[in-house]
């Protein structure tokens, strides 16, 4: 069955959420972030759940706080390759792997 333009939408900002906590992840608190983002910690938290969408000069905005590239924030959505980007080597080539042995 074919996701819905909302469900796209849903998945998309659910993975952008993930890369700001991630990038986050021991480095500041949500409470640090929020002040530095000039946003609520209750949107953080909604935008790392992906409850939240997040206009673009607001992600430039947290992108700073965290000190990375606004990029790094972006899921991919190309194909396979883009979306192996942040993988291991290992598990890189366990899906190419698997992927060929599924055409034989």
């Amino acid at each position: 069955m074919k996701r819905s333009s909302a469900d796209k939408t849903r998945v998309f900002y659910a993975a952008v959420g993930q890369r700001i906590a991630t990038a986050r992840a021991g480095k500041i608190t949500q409470e640090a972030l929020a002040s530095r983002a000039a946003l609520t910690r209750t949107s953080i938290i909604n935008i790392e759940k992906g409850r939240q969408q997040v206009f673009l000069h607001t992600l430039i905005d947290i992108a700073q706080a965290l000190s990375v590239p606004v990029t790094d924030l972006i899921p991919a959505t190309g194909g396979v390759e883009a979306q192996l980007r942040d993988k291991t080597q290992k598990g890189v080539e366990w899906v190419k792997t698997s992927a060929a042995a599924l055409k034989d």
